[in-house]
Parts: C-alpha cells; sequence; structure tokens
C-alpha cells in the first residue's frame, strides 16, 4: 500500500477534525440542557435558575446546538462543490480551520456569558469546519500516484481510519474540561479551539495532485449510475442511522439514570468502533467488494436496532452503540469506495453531490431525536432504525433486480 507524507497529514487531519466532531457530540446537547433549561445535575452538584421545562421542550432545546453545527455543515456542503473549484481543496480546508477557530471563541464567550442563542451560533459555525471530516474520504487519489483502484481504496480506508484518535480524544477532552473552568463546558470549547488551530497546522504542509478523470464516462447524467445510486444511499442512511443512535444515546443514559462518565464511556468505544473497522479494511482485505460492505454494514444496523430494544442497562446502550459504529464503517467506506470508483470529468461535482445528500440526510435525523425522544423514548428511536433499514434493503433490491451484473460484488 503507498503511504507518503500526505497520507500521514491527511490521516491526522481525519482525526483531529473527528474529535471536534466526537466533542461537539458529547457536549453540544449536554451544553445546550445546561444553557436552555438552567438545569443540570454532574456528579451529585445541580445548577438551577428556573423551573423545568416540558420533557418535549427540553429535549428539542437540548438537541438544536448539535443539530446547528449539522445545518452548518449542510450549509459548508452545499458550496463546496464550486469553493474548492474556485479556491483548491487545501485553501478551502484552510479557510475552513479558520471559520472552525472563531466558532469556538464565539462557544467559549457564549458559555461564559449564559447565552444559549450565542452558543447556537458557535455549533453553527463549528459545523463549516466539520464539514472538511467529510471530504478528507476523496483526497486518496489526488495524496498518491498509483492508477492501482484497490490501492486507493486502502489508502481510503487508512485515512477514514484515522477518526480512532477523534473518537479517543474527543470525548475525553469533553469530559475533562468540564470543569477546568467555574462555567461548565467552558473548557470542552478550550480544547476545541486548539483542535482548529492543530488542523490548520497540518494542512498548511499538504500538498495534492490535481484530479484528473481516466475517462469521460458518466458526464452526461452521473448521477443515473447506479453504483452512485447506492454509493450514495449508503454513505447518507449508514450516518443518517449513526446520528440517530449517537445523539439519541447520551439523553437516554441520562433519562435512565446513568451518569456522565458512563455516557462518555459509550460515545469512546463506539466512536473507535466507527474508525478500527477502516484499519481493517487498509491492512488486511486483499481484494474489498463494497457492495458487499454495504450489505453487512446495514446487517449490522439490523442487530444494533434488536440489541438496543432487547438490552436496555450500560452493557446494552455500550454493545448497540459499538454494533453501530461498526455499521458505519462499513456503509460508510464501501459508499466511499464506489464513489471513488467512478471516473468522471465532474468527479468533485459528484462528490460534493454525495455529500450533501449525506449531510442532509444527517441533519434530518439530528433534528428528530429530540422529539423523537420525548413522545417515545429509546425504544421508538430503536424501532424506526430497524424501519428504515428494511426500506433500504427494499431499495437495494429494487435497483439491482433486473441488472444484477451492474452490481460491483
Amino acid at each position: 500500500m503507498h503511504i507518503n507524507k500526505n497520507i500521514i497529514l491527511l490521516l491526522l487531519a481525519q482525526g483531529i477534525s473527528g474529535a471536534v466532531v466526537s466533542l461537539l457530540t458529547f457536549s453540544s446537547t449536554l451544553a445546550g440542557k445546561y444553557l436552555a433549561d438552567g438545569y443540570f445535575s454532574l456528579d451529585g452538584i445541580e445548577c438551577q435558575k428556573c423551573a423545568s421545562k416540558s420533557l418535549m421542550g427540553l429535549f428539542n432545546l437540548s438537541t438544536l446546538p448539535v443539530s446547528m453545527s449539522l445545518c452548518g455543515a449542510f450549509i459548508a456542503i452545499f458550496f463546496s462543490s464550486s469553493a474548492i473549484e474556485r479556491l483548491g481543496r487545501k485553501s478551502a480546508f484552510l479557510l475552513s480551520c479558520v471559520i472552525g477557530i472563531l466558532g469556538a471563541i464565539l462557544g467559549i464567550f457564549a458559555l461564559l456569558n449564559k447565552g444559549f442563542w450565542f452558543f447556537c451560533l458557535a455549533t453553527f459555525l463549528l459545523g463549516f469546519f466539520t464539514a472538511l471530516n467529510g471530504f478528507y474520504r476523496f483526497l486518496a487519489s489526488e495524496a498518491i500516484k498509483t492508477s492501482n483502484e484497490n490501492a486507493t481504496h486502502k489508502a481510503t480506508a487508512l485515512i477514514v481510519g484515522g477518526g480512532v484518535l477523534g473518537g479517543i480524544l474527543g470525548p475525553n477532552l469533553a469530559h475533562l474540561g468540564l470543569n477546568l473552568s467555574q462555567t461548565l463546558f467552558v473548557g470542552s470549547f478550550v480544547f476545541a479551539l486548539l483542535l482548529c488551530v492543530l488542523n490548520l497546522l497540518l494542512t498548511l504542509p499538504l500538498k495534492l495532485l490535481s484530479p484528473e478523470p481516466k475517462i469521460k464516462a458518466y458526464t452526461a447524467q452521473p448521477t443515473k449510475d447506479k453504483n452512485f445510486i447506492i454509493a450514495t444511499l449508503s454513505c447518507a442512511c449508514g450516518f443518517a442511522f449513526m446520528t440517530l443512535m449517537m445523539n439519541s444515546a447520551p439523553l437516554a443514559m441520562s433519562a435512565n439514570a446513568f451518569d456522565l462518565k458512563e455516557a462518555k464511556d459509550v460515545l469512546v468505544w463506539h466512536f473507535i468502533a466507527m474508525y478500527a473497522p477502516s484499519l481493517f479494511f487498509a491492512f488486511l482485505l486483499k481484494n474489498i467488494k463494497p457492495l458487499n460492505l454495504v450489505l453487512v454494514g446495514m446487517g449490522l444496523y439490523t442487530l444494533a436496532g434488536f440489541t438496543a430494544l432487547l438490552w436496555q442497562d450500560f452493557w446494552g446502550f455500550l454493545f448497540s452503540l459499538v454494533l453501530v459504529g461498526i455499521a458505519w464503517a462499513f456503509s460508510f467506506n464501501a459508499g466511499t469506495f464506489l464513489l471513488n470508483s467512478i471516473n468522471s470529468a465532474n468527479k468533485i461535482k459528484l462528490q460534493g453531490l454525495n455529500t450533501l445528500f449525506t449531510f442532509g440526510a444527517n441533519f434530518i435525523a439530528s433534528i428528530s431525536v429530540g422529539a423523537l425522544l420525548a413522545n417515545g423514548g429509546w425504544i421508538l428511536i430503536n424501532v424506526i432504525l430497524l424501519i428504515l433499514v428494511f426500506c433500504f434493503f427494499v431499495v437495494f433490491i429494487l435497483l439491482f433486480k433486473k441488472n444484477p451484473k451492474e452490481a460491483k460484488f
């Protein structure tokens, strides 16, 4: 496998940006609850500013900051293709780092001044930074010189595998930062600021080749290619299913009297499970079959849903979130492999379109968490997961039923 300085830098940048994503996942919802309701319990210490709002309003406001970060990412991705084509990938990444730094500073200010809406704006800006986390996976072919598709798949998997670093760093830094200041969560966003600065420093020495399509296939109507459709569905559904479970788990655990350390531990193992399989793909698989990975990923989501329904103590949360993480790794990597194998003069636009749909589905899942938890709790979340996975299998079968040879098994 081809490993050079660019691949190492991309792996580290993927990990650092992923650490901001996981830090926001852990901190934003709980900080939103603290700011919106004026009530927060931490290891037996309670802060009370006003009477509690209804469960519905509490959950909805609690998940608003993390949903705003996804909204920011969605807007950034919407303009990503034109920005990358105009500025180049490296300059676009550096710009997103600067926006992330500004967002982290605003987040610190909002927490110190108990400003919920300023905090939502801060997470919105940080969403612009987290958007770049979804683009590192496309850079393997521009970071190495090879025409071997399997080598590119492995390099892509290695870059995505850098997220293991983010999965460990993010929740632990978020938890460590809780009490670094007299104001809860300020320390967590100080760490977010440092991570954005570090990501900028990693991006500066990056040297990428200009993407050149091998052939001009799919240039007329590229979005009608069935492998592009499955690639986009696999990435979008895989991310949305994961977000639905991941964002609801801390609040569901809180509602069931688990403490923050237990919620943090579950998220750490979840993030490790998300990215560790990518290292397996990079080093151990000799011939990666993307569509097989898609099917395995969706099967694991099914297993995770039933595990969560039947087992609702700490270990049930842990094992279901680990299964969700592994399922995400299979479905997201598989979709990326399929997309990268499409040769097109419109490759940057296809990548932007794929990421736009992925984050769109992610955003819908995130903003749905509050209402679903308020109306049906953790049980409803998992029932909906199983229904959506079943729908994915139906679409998959219908797409390749007439022409199974088109499928890249």
